[in-house]
């Protein structure tokens, strides 16, 4: 399979598999460019163990050695599953949200036995995330939801890590954002560029802590309290 005739997916699982002794499949794949891969991207698959279909990660090139984000991906639904009571009491019944794990920077022969919690432990430049669709019959009242968006913070902020985020997007009860949240590891698109009726979004990150604000944040926006969310609300204009 590692033949020249073999295609970029057949190299990719191949690589896994060799790599994790697990077996992988792919979601869908997209050719870079073969001229100008340094400039425009190679090749991007984005694969899943099989049986796990919410762990989905990408794999980059066309040759080894392969720039693949597994254990991030691993470690993002581990630690999901873990939080998972915590996150869902905050949040109305039936929302769909995905818990995020990026910039580890973990070395490519960490062990995929490690536990997440020293993964956030050892890693000072881990950055979790939550991301929610909540749905909402018209334009929300935040007042609704801001003290759950507020526990969500907090939760985030209790695991210790430098940098978290909580995104939450207000989407018109008629849309099914499902797969958008499920795949939003690798999607990449933002709530104003998503295909649905979106009217509005509350992103709060660490520097949004009143332990410590950043100067970056107007004053009225820094989550002195549940009611402080509200402020952090900024609707998506059609």
């Amino acid at each position: 399979m590692n033949s020249s005739s073999a295609s970029t997916e057949e190299k990719a699982i191949q690589y896994l598999e060799d790599k994790y002794d697990k077996e992988f499949e792919v979601m869908y794949a997209k050719e870079g460019s073969k001229l100008f891969e340094d400039l425009y991207g190679g090749d991007v698959v984005t694969v899943n163990p099989k049986g796990e279909p919410d762990v989905i990660f990408t794999v980059k090139g066309s040759e080894e050695p392969f720039v693949e984000t597994y254990l991030q991906a691993k470690w993002s639904q581990e630690l999901q599953e873990k939080l998972q009571s915590d996150i869902e009491k905050e949040l109305p019944k039936d929302t769909s949200y995905k818990v995020i794990i990026s910039n580890t920077r973990m070395s490519n022969d960490a062990s995929p036995n490690k536990p997440v919690e020293e993964v956030l432990k050892e890693s000072d430049t881990a950055i979790v995330s939550i991301m929610a669709a909540i749905k909402t019959d018209g334009e929300p009242d935040v007042s609704q939801y801001n003290k759950g968006i507020y526990n969500l913070y907090n939760l985030l902020n209790g695991l210790g890590v430098n940098k978290y985020v909580v995104s939450v997007g207000f989407v018109d009860q008629s849309e099914d954002v499902t797969e958008y949240i499920r795949t939003s590891y690798v999607n990449n698109i933002p709530w104003t560029n998503l295909n649905a009726k979106v009217y509005g979004v509350i992103a709060i990150d660490e520097r949004h802590n009143p332990d410590k604000p950043s100067d970056l944040i107007n004053p009225e926006m820094i989550l002195k309290d549940a009611k402080s969310v509200i402020e952090n609300y900024s609707p998506i204009e059609e």
